[in-house]
């Protein structure tokens, strides 16, 4: 059984959101992730015993927008947006790479 995502209507108002302050992502792909937390970075888990990363009580969700531009000099440069959200589609916080 797939686990449902974020609706696709809350993705859209997300999209919406992140092309006010990064314009320049219009036209990136967007992918929704369930978030998953333990407070240990998985390689550090793995090599102490702790057992598999586990998916927080609370849904969270990791929005990810990513966008390859080419620059004047013909390097390819990757974009990427990423974004936390409740479960109600609400920032929790966010961050970008240029």
């Amino acid at each position: 059984m797939a686990e449902e995502l974020l609706s696709p209507e809350v993705v859209e108002r997300l999209r919406e959101q992140v092309m006010r302050m990064h314009p320049e992502m219009e036209g990136a792909e967007v992918t929704v992730a369930r978030r998953r937390e333990t407070g240990h970075g998985s390689g550090v888990a793995a090599k102490v015993g702790l057992t598999e990363v586990e998916l927080s009580p609370e849904a969270r969700y990791t929005v990810t927008m990513r966008k390859e531009v080419e620059a004047e000099d013909g390097v390819v440069i990757p974009l990427v947006v990423r974004i936390t959200v409740d479960e109600q589609g609400r920032m929790v916080k966010g961050r970008s790479t240029r």
